[in-house]
């Protein structure tokens, strides 16, 4: 019974280790941003996946993906339940089922892995693994509308390795990730095969991916343009649970226009975040009549968050600006349940039974401006769409900053907050500009062209965070050719595995 039991206990050691790296991997994104961590953990996995059947690697993949979304995507139950007032084991059965459908993208790479490439030579490890886990990241921000939380590149914003995002996006740094990975896990095989040789190369090209990304972080991509900008970010932390309620609107009123009252004047740029007058504008028309006026008299421009009555059924999320400058932008990437309701005519009896909370935002057209304070042309964003990488995106050289208004109360007391930060300095680096990222209850905060958070206002508490900004110009590389580099090399990549291993089986086939 004990040699038994202890060989059963062998054999789930593999797949608990698959869980705890997927849970180590969580602690190299912010708030800990041990970003070594995400060296190790996908190289511990790669080294799991090896010898093993398709099978196998599709179920540790799969453990290593509960590990990873289940510790870093855990506050989509206080958005669902703590936030959304959806009963307790609905919540649970929702997060779950999120969690579970994301664990299914590392499972993929190990399945079609080991599947297409059963043989663990050179090619396999170094080419087909790290080309197939980026297309499974590229992948991820599309399907089914896209969830790009937890890529690999967002945990080196602060490493060497960020000074490949102007040129291929997260999607290169979370490729040179992985390529480390890759070299240490080809590197201990290597060593205990006492091909010392091979272990002396695979570290110095490992070496020299690290300082290539850090001679790169000394490139000035961009140049800066006209005269800095002030700026004043108005957090005003109205309560979620108040935020929406008819009883409590004078609160959000009084508590941004009492914060905002000092600014008139003394700041060339106001900012007030998503939603920040929870009315529609037909309603609240006689207040930003009044602030408009205010705008243009004292020389300020004011920017707010605040939905709009559609065109159609609905409303649009949408950020207008008052002053001299009159623009609106609408919100282009909607969340799915939280603003909008996939296949709600399909299965609107089931979401009616479940007593879900549905919304009705509608989503605005994918080609709009820049919003234009004076010579300052500001690329905007709300909320969740500052994580796709191809949706706060532009080949406009003269755009001069980001914007980014959001609602982070929706995340409660968790790391949600730090981890979106974490993607608008990402932002920062691919289009080499400065980021405004403005919340209800924080993080507010100023992000510089590099990437570095400059300031940032304490959560939870009513705060005008105020500094000076250089707009900048210019094409990064990415801004100039998108995604194909990228893609090219992982193609480039999966042809050389393709043909590695056709030939390592034609040489097999002609011993037979």
């Amino acid at each position: 019974m004990t040699h038994w039991l202890k060989n059963r206990l062998r054999k789930l050691y593999p797949s608990l280790a698959a869980l705890l790296l997927g849970i180590l991997l969580t602690f190299a994104f912010a708030p800990y941003e041990i970003f070594p961590f995400a060296i190790l953990a996908p190289a511990g996995l790669i080294g799991l996946w090896l010898g093993v059947s398709p099978k196998r690697a599709f179920w540790r993949g799969f453990l290593f993906g509960i590990g990873l979304f289940g510790a870093g995507v855990y506050w989509v139950y206080i958005s669902i339940h703590d936030i959304g007032d959806v009963e307790i084991i609905l919540s649970l059965i929702i997060t779950a089922g999120m969690v579970a459908f994301l664990a299914l993208y590392p499972a993929a790479v190990g399945w079609i892995l080991n599947r297409f490439f059963p043989n663990d030579t050179a090619t396999k490890i170094l080419c087909a693994c790290p080309a197939i886990w980026i297309f499974s990241e590229w992948f991820r921000t599309f399907l089914f509308t896209g969830f790009p939380w937890l890529f690999l590149g967002y945990s080196q914003t602060n490493s060497p390795l960020r000074g490949y995002a102007p040129i291929f996006s997260v999607y290169g740094v979370s490729l040179a990730v992985m390529m480390s990975s890759a070299l240490l896990v080809y590197a201990v095989i290597r060593y205990r095969q006492k091909s010392y040789f091979r272990v002396y190369l695979s570290l110095f090209i490992m070496a020299m991916i690290w300082t290539v990304g850090g001679m790169l972080c000394h490139i000035q991509w961009t140049q800066p343009t006209g005269k800095p900008v002030s700026v004043a970010l108005v957090q005003g932390n109205i309560e979620q649970s108040l935020k929406w309620s008819p009883e409590h609107l004078q609160l959000s009123i009084d508590t941004y226009t009492q914060l905002t009252d000092p600014l008139w004047g003394k700041e060339n740029i106001i900012i007030w975040p998503e939603a920040a007058i929870p009315l529609p504008l037909p309603n609240a028309s006689e207040l930003i009549n009044a602030l408009d006026e205010k705008a243009t008299s004292s020389g300020s421009a004011l920017i707010l968050g605040i939905p709009i009555h559609a065109e159609t059924n609905g409303y649009w999320n949408t950020i207008v600006s008052v002053g001299k400058n009159k623009n609106v932008y609408i919100k282009r990437h909607l969340v799915p349940f939280g603003e909008y309701t996939p296949f709600y005519d399909t299965f609107s009896s089931t979401f009616n039974f479940l007593n879900i909370p549905l919304s009705n935002t509608v989503a605005g057209k994918p080609d709009q401006g820049t919003i234009n304070i004076g010579n300052n042309k500001i690329l905007a964003s709300i909320c969740y769409e500052i994580a796709f990488p191809t949706v706060a995106y532009s080949k406009d050289p003269t755009v001069g900053m980001l914007l980014s208004v959001t609602n982070d109360a929706w995340f409660g007391k968790s790391n949600a907050r730090e981890q979106h930060l974490q993607m608008a300095q990402m932002r920062a680096l691919e289009l080499a500009r400065p980021v405004l990222f403005v919340a209800n209850d924080g993080i507010t905060a100023i992000i510089r062209s590099d990437g570095t958070v400059e300031s940032a206002a304490p959560q939870r508490k009513a705060f005008v965070l105020t500094g000076t900004i250089q707009p900048m110009n210019g094409l990064t590389p990415w801004m100039r050719y998108g995604t194909d580099p990228v893609l090219s090399i992982i193609i480039g990549l999966l042809a050389i595995s393709i043909y590695a291993n056709r030939k390592a089986k034609r040489k097999l086939n002609s011993k037979k």
